[in-house]
């Protein structure tokens, strides 16, 4: 009787767990099965938002790139600025220059003329009188 009893402690034991672990394998089951939906509803949702992120990644790629080449050509555009700065810098020297040659030429030459008609005024005084 007692290895009857042994067996029918063991028997009910048997009969209490497989009770208990039935609704808990269908727990973990449902449990599972959330989280399947979950990730595919999580997939379907970053999939597109994937897609536009790495559209976005590339449009800021070339809006860079555009931007490298903009500041390159605003680079070259201020050193030809900066060289026609300096030739009219250069022009306007040789233009003061030119003008102050001029100047003193004719200043010579005025004061030559006056020179030769004080000088003939004289003569003609010196003769008439």
């Amino acid at each position: 009787m007692d290895k009857q009893f042994f067996w029918g402690v063991i028997a009910g034991a048997f009969i209490v767990l497989v009770a208990y672990l039935i609704p808990v394998i269908l727990q973990i089951k449902r449990t599972a099965k959330a989280a399947e939906d979950f990730l595919l509803t999580t997939q379907a949702s970053l999939n597109p938002l994937l897609k536009r992120l790495q559209d976005t990644v590339e449009k800021t790629n070339q809006v860079a790139d555009n931007l490298n080449e903009s500041i390159s050509n605003i680079q070259h555009l201020t050193k030809a600025v900066g060289e026609t700065g300096a030739i009219i810098d250069n022009v306007n020297r040789l233009i003061g220059q030119t003008f102050t040659l001029i100047s003193g030429a004719m200043s010579g030459f005025g004061v030559g003329i006056k020179t030769a008609l004080s000088v003939l005024a004289q003569g003609l005084i010196k003769k008439g009188g």
